[in-house]
């Protein structure tokens, strides 16, 4: 099997990205003691931890000679935009997922998403590669889980176009890390001497890497790994809505042509996806620490339990470029009774923020949470509808009545048939 260079380096999905502040031992270990933040990890755990950090660190190295400035995620590095979206509640959501943000039926709240390619490196739209969907819900109430990520508010899902990872955990990622570090693409898949053969998580990377779309609007995207909500372990995953059509209208020739689609598509037109969960229910068929496994829908479906809508709107221009290369996003990002599962998920907490102050204080910006869909350096005064497109209709509407029409009273007719505004308008 061929991997293609510096491919399953970048596809950690930003698991490890980047560097840890402390100082590299001779060892390419971290100096100083990996802070747990309370949560219970085995020292084994911590240093496979501690490892794949210091694999990453070289890897972003490589990486970054060829991206160039300013600094980039180390995976998923080129968006390919970001969207103000509606997140809203179901009405007829079930009672046991009815936690956290998701805790008042109906109510809605304003997000941002991330869309993304997959690879460290910033390549052309046409090559293979994985695609993220990263969602920062915003206005969110509750107690943060993550204290060391402060009370901002709001709460992140992360998910890719493929619904396993090709890890099975921690230890697993570590490993694989020290033969990418090297460059060595497939010697944690398969080896001679010693000799090693990982054959589901190679077809799970050969999944994951050949993924060509037309739009980001139109995938589907998953978790990946597990999270509880309320007392509920599940997975979720974020799938365009029953009808959802949506035609290709740009050149493919171009290298950000999913940008250029996804930019023409919402300027006149709306996109929306359903936000579905998948709720565990055999704990052998469906477990927690091995990222590798699908969970299988004919044992637990996957149910809607809210909305994401994009309206039309404005995507491109230079402060909101700036604004998604700023964005942070963290699946420890979340209140109240949400919990991200496994020892992946764990990792990425001690890591995830890290990456970002890494990134921010290398580029000289601030590290802010978004409140609104306002933009940092944007001159256009702030609105509830900042950058959507909003049609307002005339008032009073144009009339137009038959020309042979007289009123009882025989007054005169407000008729505007030859008004520019009926006729530009279809009346």
């Amino acid at each position: 099997m061929k991997f293609p260079s510096f491919k399953l380096a970048c596809l950690s999905l930003a698991l490890f990205c980047h560097t840890h502040q402390g100082q590299a031992s001779a060892g390419g270990m971290p100096s100083q003691k990996l802070d747990t933040l309370g949560m219970e990890i085995s020292a084994e755990e911590a240093a496979a931890i501690q490892s794949a950090i210091g694999s990453a660190r070289e890897i972003s190295r490589i990486a970054q000679t060829q991206n160039g400035l300013p600094y980039r995620r180390d995976a998923h590095a080129k968006a390919t935009g970001c969207v103000r979206a509606l997140f809203s509640i179901n009405s007829d959501i079930p009672e046991q997922f009815q936690h956290s943000l998701f805790s008042e039926p109906e109510r809605e709240y304003q997000a941002w998403i991330r869309f993304s390619n997959g690879d460290m490196l910033v390549r052309p739209d046409g090559k293979p590669d994985a695609r993220g969907m990263a969602v920062k819900v915003m206005g969110v109430e509750g107690d943060p889980i993550a204290e060391e990520l402060g009370h901002a508010g709001t709460q992140d899902f992360i998910m890719t176009n493929t619904p396993a990872f090709f890890n099975r955990n921690i230890h697993d990622y570590a490993d694989n890390m020290q033969h990418l570090a090297k460059l060595d693409r497939t010697g944690w898949f398969i080896s001679l001497w010693p000799p090693r053969l990982h054959l589901t998580e190679m077809i799970r990377a050969r999944e994951t890497i050949s993924s060509r779309i037309q739009t980001p609007l139109a995938e589907q995207y998953f978790s990946m790994l597990p999270y509880r909500l309320g007392e509920t372990p599940l997975k979720f995953s974020a799938r365009p809505c029953p009808g959802s059509s949506y035609s290709a209208t740009v050149s493919q020739d171009t290298d950000d042509f999913l940008t250029r689609q996804m930019a023409d598509t919402l300027s006149e037109g709306a996109a929306c996806f359903d936000f579905l969960v998948q709720p565990q229910t055999d704990v052998s068929a469906m477990p927690l620490d091995d990222a590798t496994v699908i969970w299988p829908e004919s044992e637990s479906p996957f149910q809607a339990i809210a909305r994401i809508r994009i309206p039309p709107q404005t995507v491109t221009g230079d402060a909101q470029q700036a604004f998604c290369e700023n964005l942070s996003m963290n699946p420890w990002h979340g209140v109240g009774e949400w919990q991200p599962l496994g020892s992946l998920n764990r990792a990425r907490r001690l890591v995830y923020n890290a990456v970002s102050e890494y990134r921010h204080r290398q580029n000289e910006i601030p590290q802010v949470e978004p409140s609104n869909w306002c933009l940092p350096g944007d001159p256009t005064p702030c609105t509830p509808d900042q950058g959507l497109r909003v049609r307002k209709p005339v008032w009073p509407l144009p009339r137009c009545f038959d020309p042979n029409f007289v009123p009882v009273d025989g007054n005169p007719v407000d008729s505007r048939c030859g008004d520019s505004n009926y006729a530009d308008r279809g009346y």
